[in-house]
């Protein structure tokens, strides 16, 4: 897990046999891990495909952050989104 800006973030990866590596990135505030609450997490698939597991990490995780720096208003209504899903779930 990662801690970048406001948000903690897990990066999976997946191999593709025959074409290498791609990464989703799970995203959550950090100030929801302090609540003792469901967490809303806004998961962005396929961020990244690369030959090696640790390149497509990396590269999800850089685009994480470019997101964070420049675009955090799409994370968080992701995170909106997510947290309503998660309140009318049974």
């Amino acid at each position: 897990m990662y801690s970048i800006g406001d948000y903690f973030v897990e990066c999976t990866t997946d191999h593709i046999r025959g074409h290498g590596w791609t990464a989703s990135a799970r995203i959550s505030r950090e100030e929801d891990w302090r609540k003792p609450a469901k967490i809303p997490k806004a998961v962005f698939a396929e961020l990244a495909e690369c030959p090696t597991r640790q390149d497509t990490e990396r590269t999800a995780i850089e685009w994480v952050r470019e997101r964070v720096l420049t675009d955090s208003d799409m994370i968080e209504k992701a995170l909106e989104v997510s947290g309503r899903k998660q309140s009318t779930a049974p």
